[in-house]
């Protein structure tokens, strides 16, 4: 799960409700909505994400780069399922009921969130950069991307993360939206120019296809290339898709058409860690071989034990 700013966040959420504010409780049939939705989604998001790392590293026809890149992002969506969730539903709770905990709860809440937020923005780069690599620079691709400097990456992405979290506990607001307003630029523009680099690279690969006689082991290795390209994409859209209620928020603030986003706060942050729900479904409807691994359909299988 990721969001579109986490400085814009951190602010918006800093203005919507206040850290610890209990004013603008939300009404009850909202609140109590929300909860059952995260409820209910929150042990599907962990059991799914849960199962995609199961399958990327039980399965070696499944142990691509890109798929374990994959399964690093799902490591932050488990996260999420595991802790974001429940203790968002808690924190709704404890505000309903009237006690006088929800702000512990609450800043733990926003803790995780934060952690998880940058350890997805980090992920995501690392996925669209690893696909740009082997679309565009294929012949160097071996050497640039390996198990060692895959590893080392997601340890300093952690690590960043657990940092800016330490940021948030501690209340330094200044310098983590400072921060994490030059992560999200970085994001924002390295993903824009990346995909706009793939695009062009594929249509002329899809050009030299149709108009030369390329081998076969190459225009297979584009096929697979380009399908897992599409596999990040779908992930980056879904994310866009679910933080349109944010992004929505943010502009009319930043444009100055009210003071207030008419969106409930709440309504956002379920959206935003929905994604971490959907991510997992991306992956089985892309890749066949996934979905067979961790639904178990296995036809070839029964049909020799069936002789």
């Amino acid at each position: 799960m990721v969001d579109v700013s986490l400085a814009s966040f951190t602010n918006f959420t800093n203005k919507t409700s206040g850290r610890g504010d209990t004013a603008d409780v939300p009404p009850v049939a909202g609140a109590i909505i929300i909860i059952i939705i995260n409820t209910i989604t929150f042990p599907c998001t962990v059991v799914l994400n849960a199962l995609v790392i199961k399958a990327v590293k039980t399965t070696p026809r499944l142990r691509t780069n890109s798929n374990i890149l994959l399964a690093c992002l799902a490591v932050t969506d488990a996260l999420t399922g595991l802790l974001g969730q429940p203790l968002f539903v808690l924190w709704k709770i404890f505000l309903l009921v009237g006690l006088s905990d929800s702000k512990i709860v609450e800043n733990c809440n926003y803790a995780i969130v934060v952690i998880t937020l940058t350890a997805s923005f980090f992920h995501l780069m690392f996925v669209t950069f690893e696909r740009l690599i082997a679309i565009k620079f294929t012949m160097q691709y071996s050497n640039i991307i390996t198990d060692n400097s895959m590893k080392r990456a997601v340890l300093v992405a952690w690590i960043i993360s657990f940092i800016f979290g330490v940021f948030d506990v501690i209340e330094w607001d200044l310098v983590l939206r400072s921060l994490s307003g030059v992560l999200t630029a970085s994001c924002i523009i390295f993903l824009s120019v990346a995909y706009f680099i793939m695009y062009r690279e594929t249509r002329r690969h899809q050009e030299k296809i149709k108009t030369q006689q390329m081998p076969q082991e190459e225009v297979e290795r584009f096929t697979k290339e380009n399908k897992a390209l599409k596999t990040t994409l779908y992930v980056v859209g879904a994310v866009f898709v679910c933080l349109l209620p944010l992004c929505f928020c943010l502009i009319i603030i930043a444009t100055g058409l009210s003071e207030s986003c008419p969106i409930d706060l709440s309504l956002m942050q379920t959206c935003a860690m929905l994604n971490s729900f959907v991510n997992p479904l991306i992956y089985c409807w892309r890749q066949k071989e996934m979905r067979q691994v961790i639904f178990e359909i296995r036809p070839a299988v029964v049909h020799i034990h069936n002789q």
